[in-house]
């Protein structure tokens, strides 16, 4: 096979990778994918960016940094790590078609996380350093909509077909080196010549068809299907319902064997995911081990709106004291963005008002990254 042809084939390749590449639009707002929500240890410090937190697809492991400092001028210094136990284990044979419609036993098991916290609650002058522990898990964790489901099919069947794509791009050049082989083995005089021929013809089509699928354009392509295909069948839609918890300890001067519980909480997250919009409520009861006094239950709700690689959303949240003779009600609100910087590292930003009874008005301003590391979730069709 020439240079001439190679080029050709190139040529060919690019123009049909062109329509390959454009029936593989984005799989919908990154937010809606793989992303672990806001670490329920990070809520049971009272440092969290926000308090109505979307359940979503968790991520094998996450790393969570927030900046509360004033002016944003000293390092991060709060930091969670989360981590979900069925997805740090491969699962090989899990097709997406197995995960379209999650029962209450396999929806708890692939969307229970645990997650662990420190941060500096106390001042220079008395430093207190805490420590917590969360869990959270959705027995209801939505559904793969009917356009996913339609669009996954014809995915499938396109990444369990590669072959034909190859076959198709190819064509032409098998062709004319059938018609040479033909003509060479018509020419033999022996055995051995026409066993050279078909050698020679075999090699040719060999690396006629390694150009193709080591060409540029043919693995992007291809790449870029399978992106697709795995985006989707993560992003779900429909009724969500989690449950978390967790408990925090203080320990002043950040000494260790002076660690003692100082609150506990268990809450219920509910809503509904749509591949824009989502609105969600939280019902959540937290108890300090200190002081009865500063039981509360809050009541939030938060309203998303994601496209593409952003995510704007509004929340706010009513918080009452449950012991007689405890601080007056407080209130939050605040207005969230989230922005992914590259796939799996996001930055979070929140301003408002924070809960506050003695000082109306507080500001809230933080700015978090968070990096969320998974492997490779559903099978995928090749063949």
């Amino acid at each position: 096979m020439t240079h001439t042809n190679v080029w050709r084939l190139v040529v060919v390749l690019g123009a049909a990778a062109g329509p390959l590449a454009a029936q593989t639009p984005d799989a919908g707002p990154a937010f809606n994918g793989l992303r672990t929500p806001v670490s329920p240890a990070f809520v049971l410090l009272g440092i969290a960016p926000t308090v109505v937190e979307r359940p979503n697809t968790p991520a094998d492991l996450a790393f969570s940094v927030l900046n509360r400092s004033a002016a944003f001028t000293s390092l991060p210094r709060d930091i969670a790590l989360e981590l979900s136990p069925y997805w740090l284990v491969k699962h090989p044979t899990l097709t997406w078609t197995a995960d379209t419609v999650r029962g209450l036993g396999t929806s708890l098991s692939r969307t229970m996380t645990l997650s662990f916290a420190t941060a500096e609650l106390g001042t220079s002058t008395r430093p207190v350093t805490g420590l917590s522990v969360g869990f959270r898990a959705a027995p209801f964790s939505g559904r793969l909509s009917h356009q996913s489901i339609t669009r996954l099919h014809e995915l499938e069947a396109q990444l369990g077909n590669l072959s034909s794509l190859v076959d198709s791009l190819t064509a032409v050049d098998v062709a004319r080196l059938d018609s040479i082989l033909i003509r060479e083995r018509r020419a033999a005089t022996s055995d051995a010549e026409r066993q050279a021929a078909q050698n020679r013809h075999a090699a040719a089509v060999a690396e006629l068809t390694r150009t193709v699928t080591e060409s540029e354009a043919y693995t992007t392509a291809v790449a870029d299907m399978k992106e697709t295909f795995k985006d989707l069948a993560l992003i779900r839609e429909g009724f969500v319902l989690e449950v978390a918890g967790g408990a925090a300890m203080q320990a002043p001067g950040g000494a260790a064997d002076s660690a003692k519980l100082a609150r506990w909480g268990a809450w219920i997250t509910a809503g509904y995911e749509g591949k824009s919009l989502s609105f969600v409520v939280v019902n959540r009861f937290l108890a300090s081990s200190v002081d009865s006094s500063f039981d509360a239950l809050d009541l939030g709700m938060r309203l998303i709106y994601t496209t593409g690689r952003y995510a704007l959303s509004a929340e706010g949240s009513f918080r009452s004291f449950t012991d007689r003779g405890a601080p007056a009600n407080e209130y939050r609100f605040a207005a969230l963005v989230d922005f992914e910087l590259q796939k799996g590292l996001w930055v979070t930003g929140t301003f408002g008002r924070d809960y506050s009874a003695s000082a109306p008005g507080s500001l809230l301003a933080q700015v978090g990254v968070s990096m969320n590391v998974a492997g490779q979730r559903i099978k995928l069709p090749l063949h």
